[in-house]
């Protein structure tokens, strides 16, 4: 043999030694043999001296002789079955007696001991003289699995040892998928994903979500790519299967949002607010790629910023957060650190020099970590060691919340998380364990079918001979820490573990080999380490996997892969999912392949010729040929099945591309095969054409980067999504043993409504907590506290969310409330108004960058602008109808004045207190106005002066207007604050440019009677963004939408997510953070779509705390006025409304309906005139989209001319036609608006609009009534059906824009113009009322309360608001007149005759009206005090009186308004008032009225005591107006804001608590002594505080029992309302009367008590299953023993029995 053919020898000896094999077997079966070149490098990356013949053998005779100088090799894996190691000593020790030790995990120590002799011989060796033996040593049987520690010693030396690792049989299985469990799930590239709160890259949060999404459908098992750490320096190196390291994740994927610094952080909070920071994210989000640069560059500064304040808040006073970060040190140790060191290292070099990709480019010095250059870095740059730690921490933190939540819900499986096969080798994992690694090597793949070319993802592989040396501690490390938080892993490229296909660096894929591992060693171990994690394992095994692999998984439960698209027949037909083994994972195809909707299109196949990735023409030719027959092979197993879709054929010419049937019925002929795990590809449930990752690629394709396209929270309401994930559920139904218990949500147990103003502030609030806890309310729910507008007494008026109203305190000040609201276990519900902002003034930011901007402003997009308005002088302008007077006369009086700002270096124009900021694009006019000036004053080299023209230059050079791409947007608002900025230095140093721009600012003001002074001003208007105008201009050209009429409240586009984010983050912090406990949502009738935006505060709200089973995960409620038998939309995530309906319904039971006749009568005859309720709502409605709303009009009226013109036969409807139909449609529709979405109409919308088309066909003027039918097509939709995207889009837009005109129309129509005009019973006009409803029945009373219960059992039950036309205890006043008809007619008849002679006659006409004369008398009885008044309390009443009748003659607008008062009428109607109500001489009419409103508000007391007794409880959530505990007679705002004497409550609860601390004999006689005093209150007091202690004391029998309506026999039932609540063995009955007058008159009675006045025939009949047991119940009002009586098993109440004492009452049974 020649020295070639022997070293050649050497080296294939020395290869196979080393595991290298000699030859493969290609997908074509053809053998590829090493060769010798590949064996050279390979060896040599090994760490092996192949450069000479004796090095070689050397090589190889130190490799052959290593394990016979070792007693014990560095570790031994066995099963838990077997019990033998292998031994090796000199044969010389045969005789002697060892010792050995097996140390246990558990710390427990097994010993035993052996002569070697005796042991069975394996083999010997002779070296050098030397006789060694290998023997074999029993141990222990059945050792417990684990990593134990060997120990041999001889004469009690310790002279050998192992780490003995005792591996079980199988890897771990979930119950879900044991014995015939199949379970289904969807796969996804987490980076991919797009959510509304996300930075523009999927988030650990997105994931939360996603478990929570998917587990709602009964999936059980959610798929992502691996997590693992990448290259913050280098964020475009995107692929997760070449990490920087396998041991931590990819930072990128925090939340930041979610780290517990940021809610600290007032600085990171304020920066996340900037128009610069909103617009850069609104950017990262829309982008159709991840911009993983632009990401890092977002994230990472804002990570630092919260380390900062973390190192301040925390880690230097320690903490307890502080300790738990060093917890996590310690418990990641060495490798934490090396890895946070290696990312500092690299952050150095690479700012230091841009090409220093990863270690091997660093310094020599700095490529050991054990250096000593590396250890001077760390001790230098140790913060920055800690800062890498600490983002590890964060997202150690948040994965685990992932895992964590994925077993709240008992997820079959949950995380499913992937392993690369390796890491990059310029990363973190590689430089810390280089010895481990054959770094000059690259694990990849060779040619095979999907990828001819070969593979090499250069990524260095272990060296098999280390990592065993190293006790294969560093595979075990990376197995526990992706297993911690995983219920699955995917071990990618699973045959690696038996043998990998090394490259040598520089050489093609062709030219690799194989290297064999220690494939059973690897296997056990990982079947320790699954169920020690109890994570399920499952390998991907595609591709050519030797048949020893195939054989190895089942057995240790290890899932293999089965790919429909790659499992095929020998005859090229695909195998029957139906013939797949149970023991796998089954999919359609995966990222490395096309998805399902590309693979039908053979859209890889495109993409790789053009990428040219092909071996050959005939290659390409080959695949498309067997494509086509592969789609036919597909059809031809649907049809075989039966899921060939209806319509298609088995010739894939019947489907040119995947339809959502084609695609659900692939995954259900998948779903029904036996494997364990169905996992559905996001991707195709999308119709996604482009596959995740084209292999051999890099930038050629966007590999790894595209978003999918539609948000998460959309995902559950697609119809691709919700079909397909039906039939999975079919399929793979979710099977659950031993749920859970459901968590409930915190229900409000009763609500206390706070008016919170500059008078009544937090810190008020908060000294009133410890009352209102003793009064028994559970939660608290203030009006609304976010920054107003200064002076704002309702707060309705925001100006900006992020912040607290200063007015009514600080956040220390709002801590504080927080803070003793839970010391006395209280919660809080906030009230939220996301319809509108307050505008106009100076203090709304987002508004005055829209003047300044207009379009171009980065909030163009969050205020509901038209843009383009029908008034062409109004496009690219905001309207601003704030001028007292014409725009003429304004701009000449001088009022106009423009101002420089110099410490901002911006112009403004003033208008009282509204600033109107110049659009920076002026500014060059202002500035060159004096400029030649200043030009002959200073030398042309001047700086100032040059700095001048530079500053002109570029503020012309700004974008004026239109559309700009938002980063120009972005890049034009930088641009301009720079600008402005340096102009503020500029005026500030030079004090002739100051001065230049002041005479300048003096020029533009002009000269007070000189007109013609203001026509540079007038010029620089007109070059605005904004238009100001005359205030009642607004109600025709005003081109934003409002809140109502009020032109300073402007609507926001809360569809935008980006909009519902900006105004949201203050309120989900505090949610977060525990101090808002539920939400009332302020109009949501103005929102475009308030399901949505419902849903997004749910969802929102679940990122952060997530969904507690079976419940939402916030309590809210929604300020909805439903019509009379509208229901309330079940699909919205609520918990029901704020009560109007219950209001409208409980005051509808003190009203009598046979009194209608009578009072209608009397109203008629009184006013002299006909009115019907139904044509007065019309024509008011007319009347304000004529004059407050027209403009909005006219916007729909545009928006449907536009449409019109699109098509032929409706091009012919005029505008004015198409403006008087829509009017007269949204006049008859029955409702405040129908809530169309999502192009679904639902039947009762349908019903509404045909129902108000029809109607206004009827009353049609115009000739061609086709045009409401077409708009009636329109608003259900029907005309965007099978219409082209653009026309369905234009007639969505109408329809949403018109549901948000008709709501505003009917509340201005109705309840502030009608209720104002039509006062037959003035009780019924209130919020949510009807006053065509004339009463309610205890029947209908019932079914609506049964009704709640079963649909909304949590909604708000209000009586009184800060709303409401009238108090509660007004109504219940004003609802004893229809007791008393008759006498009320008599009575008002006499009233007008007295004071005839008070009114004035004004051009032949009363003043007052008549009508507002009726008004006026039902509004004393309903206020006047029982009380006699000192001068100033009846001067205070007499001032509430006229400020009531002066609004609602104002509202009215029929002899006055607030546009144009009419002074006369008013000053009539005040005379009126005060002459008929003076007590200062001899007034008839005043003792008269004063002696009937006795009786009235006597009565109307009871009816307060009933209805008090009855909201507290019928299902419901009872809400009390606060100082509503005592009698309030309150009329409409502001009269019922006004504030609250809670000191006199607060006594008089003391002295009613005191009063009853009696033995309860005598408890009825001291609760009688109330009655005595009933104008004090106290009776109302101590019902109201009685009734909430019952509610706390048995919550479950109010929130929980069952509603059961009694029957009252007798002559008075009628009068009675009874029922019962009931839970388990609790029974209270509810027993409430009403109309007090027509008995208390009947017998002559002061008290509505006993037999006197009800009688003994007057019974409450009660089911025999409910108290069959009982013989009397306890009266808790009153402390007495109410019997029962019971006769022929009829078990009967007495009436009068149990109201003995007081005139309602609660019995407990």
């Amino acid at each position: 043999m020649d020295k070639s053919e022997n070293e050649l020898a050497l080296l294939q000896r020395l290869s196979d030694l080393a595991g290298i094999l000699p030859v493969y077997t290609d997908n074509w079966q053809q053998q590829h043999i090493t060769s010798p070149a590949t064996q050279r490098m390979l060896l040599t990356a090994m760490g092996f001296d192949v450069t000479a013949v004796e090095k070689i053998a050397a090589a190889i005779k130190a490799y052959e002789l290593r394990p016979w100088y070792r007693v014990l090799e560095p570790v031994s894996v066995i099963r838990d079955c077997i019990s033998s190691i292998y031994v090796i000593t000199p044969e010389n020790l045969a005789d002697e007696v060892w010792e050995w030790q097996i140390k246990l995990e558990t710390n427990e120590i097994l010993h035993g001991q052996f002569c070697l002799k005796q042991l069975p011989k394996v083999k010997a060796r002779k070296i050098a003289g030397m006789a060694y033996t290998m023997r074999r040593l029993e141990l222990p049987e059945h050792l417990a699995p684990g990593y134990h520690r060997l120990v041999m010693m001889r004469a009690g030396e310790i002279c050998a040892e192992q780490v003995l690792i005792v591996a079980p049989s199988t890897c771990y299985q979930p119950q879900a998928i044991k014995n015939s469990g199949r379970i289904w799930g969807p796969a996804l590239q987490l980076y991919a994903v797009r959510s509304e709160r996300n930075w523009g890259i999927g988030d650990f949060t997105d994931l939360r979500v996603i478990l929570e999404q998917w587990a709602a459908q009964d999936a059980d098992i959610v798929g992502v790519n691996p997590l693992h750490a990448m290259f913050p320096y280098n964020p475009e190196h995107a692929s997760p299967y070449s990490p920087s390291s396998r041991l931590f994740f990819n930072i990128l994927y925090l939340d930041v949002e979610a780290v517990a610094d940021f809610h600290e952080c007032d600085e990171a909070r304020a920066i996340l607010r900037t128009p610069e920071f909103r617009i850069r994210l609104e950017g990262l989000r829309a982008s159709e790629l991840v911009d993983y640069a632009g990401v890092a560059a977002l994230k990472l500064p804002m990570l630092e910023m919260l380390f900062h304040h973390f190192c301040k808040q925390h880690l230097k006073p320690g903490s307890e957060r502080a300790k738990e970060f060093r917890a996590f040190q310690d418990r990641e140790g060495k490798r934490l650190y090396q890895h946070a060191l290696f990312e500092a290292l690299q952050e150095y070099f690479h700012k230091q020099d841009t090409d220093v990709w990863g270690w091997p480019a660093w310094p020599e010095a700095f490529h050991r970590p054990e250096s000593l250059e590396v250890q001077e870095f760390a001790t230098q740059y140790r913060d920055r060691i800690e800062f890498f730690s600490f983002l590890q921490w964060q997202a150690d933190i948040q994965l685990s919340a992932v895992g964590w939540r994925s077993l709240e819900l008992e997820l079959g499986v949950g995380l499913y998380l992937d392993l690369a096969v390796s890491v990059d080798g310029g990363g973190a994992e590689s430089w810390a364990n280089q010895t481990l690694y054959a770094i000059n090597v690259g694990i990849g793949a060779p040619p095979e079918l999907n990828n001819q070319l070969g593979q090499d993802w250069g990524l260095p592989p272990f060296v098999p001979d280390r990592l065993r040396e190293a006790a294969y501690a560093p595979f075990i490390a990376m197995l526990r820490h992706n297993m911690r938080y995983a219920g699955a892993l995917r071990i990618d490229h699973v045959m690696g573990l038996m043998r990998q296909y090394w490259i040598p660096a520089g050489f093609p894929p062709t030219e690799g080999a194989y290297v064999r591992f220690p494939f059973d060693d690897l296997l056990d171990i990982l079947a320790l380490e699954s169920q020690r994690n109890q994570c399920l394992v499952i390998g991907e095994d595609l591709g050519t996997v030797p048949k020893e692999v195939q054989e190895a998984l089942p057995p240790l439960d290890i899932l293999s892969y089965r790919l429909l698209i790659l499992e095929k027949e020998a005859t090229g037909n695909f195998t029957p999912p139906a013939n797949y083994p149970a023991q796998a994972l089954a999919a359609i195809t995966t990222h490395d392949l096309p998805t399902l909707p590309g693979y039908w299109a053979g859209r890889d196949i495109v993409q790789r010729t053009e990428l040219q990735l092909f071996s050959s023409e005939d290659a390409r030719r080959t695949q498309v040929v067997e494509r086509a027959q592969e789609r036919a092979y597909l059809l031809l197993l649907l049809e075989h099945v039966g899921l060939l879709p209806e319509g298609l054929t088995i010739n894939p010419v019947s489907l040119p591309v995947t339809s959502p049937e084609f695609i659900q019925a692939v995954y259900t002929c998948l779903a029904r095969s036996p494997a364990k795990i169905l996992m559905v590809q996001i991707e195709d449930m999308l119709d996604v054409l482009d596959q995740i990752n084209i292999p051999s690629t890099t930038t050629q394709h966007p590999n790894w980067r595209r978003k999918l396209p539609i948000h998460l929270e959309t995902w559950a309401a697609d119809r691709r999504v919700v079909a397909l994930v039906a039939a999975m559920r079919y399929e793979r139904p979710r099977i659950r043993s031993n749920p859970k218990p459901a968590r409930r949500l915190r229900i409000p147990l009763a609500t206390y409504r706070l008016q919170l103003n500059q008078a009544f502030t937090f810190t008020q609030a908060a000294q009133i907590v410890p009352y209102l806890a003793q009064l028994g309310v559970s939660h608290v729910y203030c009006s609304p506290y976010l920054k107003a507008r200064s002076g704002s007494s309702h707060g309705y008026d925001i100006v900006d969310h992020h912040l607290f109203n200063p007015e009514i305190g600080s956040k220390e000040a709002f801590d504080s409330l927080c803070a003793a609201l839970h010391a006395h276990d209280m919660g809080q519900i906030m009230d939220l108004v996301p319809n509108h902002m307050g505008v106009m003034g100076a203090d709304n930011q987002w508004w005055l960058d829209v003047l300044e901007n207009g379009p171009v402003s980065i909030y163009a997009s969050f205020f509901d602008v038209d843009w383009h308005p029908l008034k062409t002088e109004l496009h690219n302008k905001v309207l601003l109808p704030i001028l007292g007077q014409s725009y003429g006369d304004i701009l000449e009086s001088g009022q106009l004045a423009l101002q420089f700002d110099e410490a901002n270096g911006s112009f403004n124009v003033w208008y009282f207190q509204h600033r109107l900021p110049i659009t920076p694009h002026e500014y060059c006019r202002l500035l060159q106005h004096r400029l030649s000036m200043l030009e002959g004053q200073l030398r042309p080299d001047h700086p100032e002066l040059q700095e001048l023209t530079s500053l002109i230059t570029a503020f012309a050079n700004l974008p004026a207007g239109g559309t700009i791409p938002p980063d120009r947007i972005l890049e034009r608002h930088r641009d301009q604050e720079l600008l402005k900025r340096r102009l503020a230095m500029l005026a500030s140093a030079s004090t002739q440019v100051r001065q230049m721009i002041q005479d300048a600012v003096s020029d533009y003001n002009g000269t007070p009677d000189h007109p013609a002074s203001f026509g540079l001003l007038h010029e620089l208007l007109e070059a605005q963004s904004w238009r100001v105008a005359n205030w009642r201009v607004a109600s025709d050209d005003i081109n934003y939408r409002r809140f109502f009429d009020i032109n300073e409240l402007a609507a926001l586009r809360m569809e935008d997510h980006h909009v519902f984010e900006a105004t949201h983050q203050l309120v989900f912090e505090l949610i977060a953070e525990g101090k808002v406990d539920g939400l009332r949502i302020d109009h949501p009738d103005g929102l475009y779509d308030p399901q949505q935006y419902f849903q997004r505060l749910q969802d929102r709200v679940a990122i952060r705390s997530p969904t507690q089973t079976g419940e939402q995960p916030i309590y809210i409620v929604a300020e909805k006025i439903l019509a009379e038998h509208e229901p309330l939309r079940q699909d919205w995530p609520i918990h029901g409304t704020t009560g109007y309906e219950f209001c409208r319904l409980i005051n509808g039971l003190f009203v009598d309906p046979e009194a209608q006749t009578m009072l209608g009568r009397t109203y008629r005859a009184f006013i002299q005139t006909q009115i019907s309720f139904d044509e007065l709502v019309y024509r008011c409605k007319h009347q304000v989209m004529k004059y407050a709303m027209a403009s909005e009009l006219n916007v729909l009226a545009g928006q449907l001319s536009h449409i019109c013109e699109l098509r032929p036969y409706t091009r012919d409807f005029t505008t004015n036609n198409l403006r008087y139909a829509l009017a007269e449609i949204i006049a008859h529709l029955p409702i405040y608006r129908t809530y169309i979405r999502d192009g679904h109409t639902a039947a009762l919308d349908r019903r509404y609009v045909e129902w108000a088309v029809a109607i206004a066909k009827k009353r049609a003027q115009t000739q061609d009534i086709s045009i409401f039918d077409f708009i009636g097509s329109a608003l259900l939709l029907d005309a965007a059906k099978n219409a082209d995207a653009s026309y369905s889009t234009a007639i969505t837009a109408f329809a949403m824009k018109f549901q948000q005109v008709s709501s505003p129309v009917m509340a201005k129509g109705c309840e502030d113009t009608a209720f104002y005009l039509y006062h037959r019973l003035i009780s019924l006009n209130e919020v949510g009322g009807d006053p065509r409803h004339f009463g309610t029945s205890i029947k209908a009373f019932h079914a609506e309360n049964l009704k709640r219960l079963e649909r909304w059992p949590h909604t708000m039950l209000n009586t009184s608001t800060h709303d409401s036309k009238r108090s509660e205890d007004v109504r219940m006043r004003i609802n004893v007149l229809s007791e008393i008809p008759e006498q009320w007619h008599q009575q008002v008849r006499r009233w007008r005759r007295l004071n005839r002679s008070k009114k004035r006659i004004v051009e032949h006409r009363e003043i007052p009206s008549t009508n507002d004369e009726y008004l006026l008398y039902q509004t004393m009885l309903g206020i006047w005090p029982q009380v006699t008044l000192a001068a100033d309390e009846y001067e205070v009443l007499l001032a509430r009186l006229e400020a009531y009748m002066i609004k609602a003659a104002r509202e009215a607008k029929q002899h006055t308004n607030w546009f144009n008062p009419n002074t006369i009428y008013e000053d009539g109607l005040l005379h009126f008032i005060r002459q008929i109500t003076n007590p200062a001489e001899k007034n008839v009419f005043l003792s008269d009225f004063i002696d009937f409103n006795h009786h009235i508000a006597r009565c109307g007391m009871f009816n307060s005591l009933s209805q008090t007794l009855l909201k507290l409880s019928v299902p419901g959530v009872p809400d009390i107006y606060q100082g509503n505990e005592l009698w309030e007679f309150n009329l409409v705002d502001p009269d019922n804001r006004r504030p609250v004497d809670y000191t006199q409550r607060l006594q008089l609860l003391e002295q009613i608590k005191k009063s009853i601390a009696v033995p309860r004999s005598q408890m009825a006689s001291q609760v009688r002594q109330l009655l005595d005093h009933l104008p004090d209150g106290r009776v109302k007091l101590y019902l109201t505080w009685k009734l909430l202690q019952i509610r706390q004391q048995w919550p479950q029998v109010f929130q929980d029992g069952i509603y059961l309506p009694l029957s009252v026999l007798g002559p008075y039932n009628e009068h009675i309302c009874a029922f019962a609540r009931q839970y388990q063995d609790m029974n209270l009955i509810v027993i409430a009367p009403r109309w007090f007058s027509r008995r208390m008159a009947t017998v002559t009675a002061e008290l509505p008590l006993g037999v006197t006045v009800w009688g003994d025939s007057t019974v409450i009949e009660i089911p025999s299953t409910h108290l069959t047991t009982k013989k009397y119940g306890l009266n808790v009002l009153t402390g007495e023993i109410v019997p029962i009586i019971q006769t022929n098993d009829v078990i009967k109440l007495s009436v009068a029995s149990a109201l003995t004492s007081f005139p309602v009452a609660l019995l407990q049974f």
